[in-house]
């Protein structure tokens, strides 16, 4: 759009073409008042107070619904507009209940005193709204409507259906009586999912929420804080409010990256965790069978003396950590450090072995880089959208929200999933495959982008490493893989995958989104190789709005990732056993290069089955809990009890730390300062919000006591800058990005420099393998080693639901989220179900070779004839009883998605 300039009540305004006159006048200081308009929704023109004259137009027009033009003049403010607003204000009121608890900001209230209405006895229209029928609505979890606070200013349909994507809410009745309707009915019974969107932007606390309402006064509030949610990986940014140190609201932070002010539920309401009775408090010693209250010292003392006793003893290679993506980058990284320096070893991993390790391993060897390609809001704009094992609606709700935009503006959507996922209901294309078979499906889908000439041979030439040779060998190996072969296997129509290779192949631009059902296989890692294959012979990569992303579950998977846990790599993704790449690290250590072990350390389920095997001796087990999260939950907890000693660093006492021999009380993300990095590779500031409960100390400080006490110098950091600045150096994607650079909006690495912009695409230009040159990886499908049996006849898929988080320790201590889902189930196909004479809601017992547990039955037609579907967050019906702990050969994760079990009633 061109630069033009208009003029508002005699001031010169320079912008856009197009804008909107209402946002220049507000942006420039000219505060035209308004209710029904939000600079994220259209306009609606509903409360007609923005009324303005514009010169050589009639009458006096709602700048809410003016676009600019060069030239234009407007009068924003004289005698006829504040009467007229003055009117339509008196009017508003005259059906609006004023009645106010102080608990929610209201947008009528300085109008009111602005327009000197105070009194309704200087009001020119007299109030009409106690003979309108009041509805109130207080069904939902989170929130109330009430139609007597309302004015009909359409944002909250609007939010909900503009901003969220969701559609949920419309009006109900006619003329004064009209009100706000989820759904049919009440909102309890709608497809609302808590998300408090329409909270957000009601300007009149006609919707408000649920929690501490009564409690606090707005004005109250001791201090709003904003950080970075601490649920998934987008990385939303939340406006935190206080009241005697506890978290009382939690708001979208609006105009910055990646959410813009949106929220899911976890996000908006799932912060009760925080302040929970249940929070550690002190560190716990277990003395004869019982853990007993200790103090710091002699819990800190005894861990040294514990772990240094075990290295002597048995060696450097009986000790082992786990870090984790629920703490900072600062806390990852000097726990990483420790491992390396006080243990004397690589041994340390943490979730992102157990969730896209396989993506991680592909994209590495394939490009050069494990990240995701693109930014968030790409997937807003992108042509096409590929979605394969990836429930992003429910996995990653803000993510999905710019996907639902782009669904609106023309996107076209290919879903790849073997049980339905609410983002079906926006695919122009569902493929639903047998479960592991998306090798076989995506050579099918290579095979005929390859016969129907799809095929980017410029991209090939120039991009691909031994270009064309590359793809003689991808094509000798995809040449099977003909339509009528890939339905034998997948179960998908010749006629479907046609659609779909050419839905993806011929778009203009079109991205990938990935996620556990492709990696969570013991053949994931191929998987990975496959769908890279795809996107590069069709050349869907290394241009804007193209490439491949794996949004990640946990809101610090790729920062800690980033920032050097992991056995193979330093900070930065430098492999450990490279020469140069130890030397460099020993140096900013201040240590002889000697001291860093050359060799690789052990992964997640390798650090556990070392432990049953009796090699490691000694675990540190930082925000993580194996016994939910980790595979074969039998064998794991038979490798806990083996261990000499096992030290459990959390904010609640977990299903792990039952077999601790201490427990640490850690901080929460809401209580301390540093940084994470969401899905589009974004560094994101945390910032403390309220003290930690008792004398629970941030896991930082923590690590640098235990160090100190072995005898190993780590560093003496003053605070979580000091650390980050450290980071900085040892990885140099991350070296531009500073503090004060991010105290605003996140940056995106690869950011090698303060003057660097950062990176919202990668491999624009090449990519960072050591050719330059992606590669292709020609692979076939391999059929499970472990199948449906008589004795086991259905495939169990696991994954993740809405409103709860992986092992669920946060998110099952909020009431609210607990109000939406607080039991068990498993999806059962109805086939499968008949036949065994179970009815939906009936309790069964889920058997695998590996254990046993008791849920209650789901029938439903979203899953396959002889497959079924559990989600892993209910500790009482723990999932890992039944999974393996097999393990991809090259990634070493475990098959979440791929268990054989029988079902019966219990």
């Amino acid at each position: 759009m061109k630069n033009i300039t208009i003029e508002i009540d005699g001031k010169k305004i320079t912008t856009e073409e197009g804008t909107n006159l209402l946002q220049v006048a507000r942006d420039n200081g000219i505060d035209i008042p308004g209710l029904c308009y939000h600079k994220k929704l259209t306009p609606t023109g509903a409360c007609r107070l923005c009324v303005v004259k514009v010169e050589n137009m009639p009458g006096l027009v709602m700048s809410c619904t003016v676009q600019v033009k060069d030239g234009m003049k407007v009068t924003a403010f004289d005698e006829e507009t504040e009467q007229n607003r003055r009117h339509t204000l008196s009017y508003l009121l005259s059906e609006h209940n004023e009645a106010y608890n102080a608990s929610y900001e209201d947008e009528l209230r300085p109008l009111i005193r602005r327009y000197k209405l105070e009194k309704p006895a200087d009001r020119p229209v007299k109030p009409i709204w106690q003979n309108i029928p009041r509805i109130i609505d207080d069904s939902s979890p989170v929130l109330t409507y009430d139609s007597s606070k309302c004015i009909k200013c359409f944002r909250c349909i609007k939010a909900c259906e503009e901003v969220q994507g969701k559609g949920v809410l419309s009006f109900a009745d006619r003329g004064i009586s009209k009100y706000i309707v989820a759904g049919f009915g009440e909102w309890k019974n709608s497809e609302c999912d808590g998300c408090g969107e329409c909270i957000q932007l009601c300007p009149t606390g006609a919707i408000v929420e649920k929690p501490f309402r009564g409690k606090f006064k707005i004005d109250t509030v001791e201090k709003k804080v904003i950080t970075t949610c601490p649920y998934c990986g987008v990385g939303c940014q939340t406006e935190v409010f206080v009241k005697d140190e506890k978290i009382v609201r939690i708001d979208g932070v609006e105009g910055v990256l990646p959410n813009d002010g949106r929220l899911c539920v976890k996000g908006r309401f799932g912060y009760q965790y925080a302040n929970h009775k249940k929070r550690l408090t002190h560190p716990l010693i277990k003395k004869n069978g019982k853990f007993v209250k200790s103090s710091w010292n002699e819990a800190l003392d005894l861990i040294a003396s514990k772990f240094n006793e075990i290295k002597l003893k048995y060696g450097s290679e009986s000790l082992a950590a786990y870090s984790s993506a629920k703490c900072s980058n600062e806390e990852n990284y000097l726990l990483q450090k420790f491992v390396r320096l006080a243990f004397g070893n690589n041994n340390i991993d943490y979730c992102t072995r157990l969730c896209h390790a396989s993506t991680v391993t592909a994209m590495l060897k394939q490009f050069g880089d494990g990240a995701g390609s693109n930014s968030i809001q790409d997937f807003e704009t992108t042509d096409c959208l590929f979605v394969i094992g990836n429930n992003i609606i429910e996995t990653h709700p803000i993510t999905a929200t710019y996907v639902k935009r782009g669904k609106a503006e023309g996107q076209k959507i290919i879903v790849v999933d073997p049980r339905w996922t609410p983002l079906v209901k926006y695919a122009d294309i569902w493929l639903q495959p047998k479960l592991a078979t998306d090798v076989a499906l995506l050579n099918g889908l290579v095979n005929i982008i390859i016969e129907n000439d799809w095929v980017d041979k410029d991209f090939i030439a120039n991009r691909v490493e031994n270009g064309l040779q590359a793809f003689d060998e991808l094509k000798a190996i995809t040449n099977k893989y003909t339509p009528s072969y890939t339905e034998k296997i997948t179960g998908i129509s010749q006629k479907k995958l046609y659609e779909a290779a050419k839905m993806y192949a011929t778009a203009h631009t079109a991205m990938i989104a990935t996620g556990m059902g492709m990696s969570q296989q013991t053949v994931g890692t191929n998987n990975v190789f496959s769908l890279i294959n795809m996107c590069l012979v069709t050349g869907q990569i290394g241009k804007e709005r193209c490439g491949v992303n794996p949004p990640r579950g946990q809101n610090n998977v790729q920062g800690a990732t980033d920032v050097g846990a992991s056995p193979v790599n330093y900070p930065g993704y430098i492999p450990v056993t490279n020469d140069e790449n130890r030397r460099k690290i020993a140096k900013l250590w201040n240590v002889p290069y000697e001291n860093l072990d050359p060799k690789p350390g052990l992964t997640t389920i390798e650090i556990m089955n070392a432990a049953y095997d009796g090699k490691i001796k000694a675990l540190y087990c930082m925000g993580e809990n194996p016994v939910i999260t980790d595979p074969n939950q039998n064998h794991t907890i038979a490798a806990l009890e083996k261990l000499y000693f096992l030290v459990v660093q959390d904010i609640f006492e977990t299903e792990t730390s039952f077999y601790a021999d201490v427990i640490l009380p850690a901080a929460s993300l809401f209580e301390k300062d540093g940084s994470v990095v969401n899905s589009d590779r974004r560094v994101l500031r945390l910032r403390k919000v309220i003290d930690a409960p008792g004398e629970a100390k941030t896991d930082w400080k923590i690590i640098i006591e235990v160090a100190n006490r072995m005898g190993t110098d780590i560093g003496n950091y003053e605070n979580a800058e000091e650390i980050w600045n450290e980071v900085r150096e040892a990885a140099p994607i991350l070296g531009g990005v500073t503090y004060q650079r991010i105290e605003h909006e996140g940056i995106q690495w690869p950011c090698p420099t303060e003057d660097h912009p950062g990176t919202s695409t990668l491999f624009l230009e090449k990519f960072n393998t050591p050719s330059g040159k992606a590669k292709i990886i020609p692979v076939d499908y391999q059929p499970q080693s472990e199948i449906a049996t008589e004795e086991f006849p259905i495939i169990m898929n696991s994954g993740r639901m809405l409103y709860h988080y992986h092992s669920s320790t946060l998110s099952r201590k909020s009431d609210i989220l607990n109000a939406y889902a607080d039991k068990s189930y498993v999806i059962m196909n109805p086939n499968d179900a008949e036949r065994l004479g179970i009815k939906d809601g009936d309790e069964v017992l889920v058997c695998s070779p590996r254990g046993n547990l008791k849920t209650r039955a789901m029938v439903r037609d979203e899953v396959l004839t002889g497959e079924a579907f559990m989600p892993w967050h209910f500790h009482e019906s723990p999932v890992n009883a039944l999974t393996r702990s097999e393990m991809d050969p090259q990634s070493k994760i475990a098959p979440f998605k791929y268990s054989a079990v029988r079902i019966e009633k219990a």
